[in-house]
């Protein structure tokens, strides 16, 4: 018994030191020292967001503008007076669009809209401003996580998944030549690839700047690039993944 004490006063005076230096990492910077730092996360974000609203708004109404297009076209040349393979390719587009359009809206873009997150925040008083920079450190991570998020592998994978769905539909369920498919394919990859990498990574850069710069600590080394090419051509396709 007089052991067991013994070992529990230690881990309880370990665990109050630890809570002690945490809380002096914490009011540690000075008052100049926490505007500076949100000063750099705020016009980093406020850089950053004309060109990421414009990505983000402006795929949605391209995607929008594509699925409605599509199904008007559809329906218009179903009949038989109409261009049956054209209607057909009509409706499979106008659905990949509309499952574009779903995509962005289930997922924001976070560099579109952190800033107006903060600038919501107030910062008259230094214990304010303290805490605004904790939001804003969060933001920014939470912008640089998004930007990686889109152009990760499981991004690539669902376009493809989604892609190579159309071709089949287009071969298998309207009965065309599978030649069509491909090229259905290969349009609707293209459309992807095209979203994927005019998406802005400025958020990640301006992250790792702010770690080397304030925080002290060296950006965490990136993953192995990945790249992958595509080859289509009547009667087959090639694939090629570089690590």
């Amino acid at each position: 018994m007089l052991r067991f004490k013994h070992q529990f006063c230690v881990a309880l005076v370990l665990l109050l030191a630890n809570l002690t230096v945490a809380y002096a990492q914490e009011t540690a910077l000075s008052d100049e020292q926490v505007k500076a730092q949100l000063g750099f996360i705020t016009d980093a974000l406020d850089s950053g967001r004309h060109r990421a609203g414009t990505w983000w708004y402006g795929w949605i109404g391209a995607y929008s503008a594509g699925a409605a297009a599509g199904g008007a076209l559809a329906a218009a040349n179903w009949n038989s007076d109409g261009d049956r393979e054209f209607a057909e390719d009509m409706l499979v587009g106008g659905g990949t669009c509309a499952l574009g359009v779903v995509g962005l809206l289930i997922d924001p873009f976070s560099p579109a809209a952190a800033p107006k997150k903060l600038r919501m925040l107030p910062e008259t008083t230094p214990a304010e401003r303290l805490a605004k920079l904790r939001r804003a450190e969060e933001l920014l991570r939470e912008c640089a996580r998004r930007e990686k998020s889109g152009r990760s592998a499981t991004t690539h994978l669902l376009n493809l998944g989604v892609n190579a769905a159309a071709g089949v539909v287009t071969a298998a369920a309207f009965k065309r030549p599978w030649t069509d498919g491909l090229i259905t394919f290969a349009a609707g990859e293209a459309v992807s690839l095209l979203t994927i990498f005019t998406q802005p990574m400025r958020a990640v850069r301006d992250l790792k700047k702010y770690e080397a710069g304030y925080l002290g600590s060296a950006a965490a080394p990136d993953a192995p690039e990945r790249s992958w090419s595509l080859g289509v051509w009547p009667g087959g396709f090639s694939f090629r993944l570089q690590f």
